[in-house]
């Protein structure tokens, strides 16, 4: 056998022996590559499941402040009659209590996920709807200022917390990327 015989021989059994300790570093490489692909796409999966889950999380925390706060303030317009009619249990007699508390419950939870220009609006509301209460709870309790305390001041609060109702539905549609009107 010649010497080339002999360094072509060993140059086949070299790579064969290289074939076999590189083939599975290069397998190797080609798989963590494929799940570093994989990791990223499920990755990239949930975050796109967390922004929806936000998404219609918001949707419905505003859906339940807004009516929340429409049926309180129709509630406590209704309660500043009724006292102006001398109605016996006024507060009761327009499910007061049940509109406030889900009023409350639905302001509670818009603090905590609310864009901060919604949240001040709902802090406007919120004060509104406080002050008109406060006013028609006093008068009720008998603990009220007559001169200022009065069922027509309770409803003027009322009619001011027109504007930010309607401006605090607008904030929150442009936060959905809705369409405003």
């Amino acid at each position: 056998m010649s010497d080339s015989s002999l360094a072509i021989a060993a140059i086949g059994v070299l790579g064969t022996l290289l074939a076999s300790i590189l083939s599975p570093l290069i397998s190797e490489r080609s798989k963590r590559r494929e799940f570093e692909r994989a990791r990223v796409e499920r990755l990239e999966l949930a975050e796109r499941d967390e922004v929806r889950a936000r998404r219609l999380e918001l949707r419905q925390s505003y859906i339940t402040f807004n009516t929340a706060a429409r049926d309180y303030h129709r509630a406590l317009r209704a309660w500043s009659y009724a006292a102006d009619n001398n109605t016996e249990r006024a507060a009761e007699s327009v499910d007061l209590p049940q509109t406030r508390q889900a009023f409350q419950t639905a302001y509670a939870e818009a603090q905590m996920i609310v864009s901060a220009p919604v949240l001040e609006l709902a802090q406007q509301v919120a004060t509104k709807l406080a002050d008109a209460y406060s006013i028609l709870k006093h008068r009720e309790d008998g603990t009220h200022d007559p001169a200022t305390d009065t069922t027509a001041e309770a409803r003027r609060i009322l009619g001011d917390a027109w504007e930010p109702l309607r401006t605090i539905r607008v904030a929150m549609r442009a936060d959905l990327e809705l369409p405003t009107l």
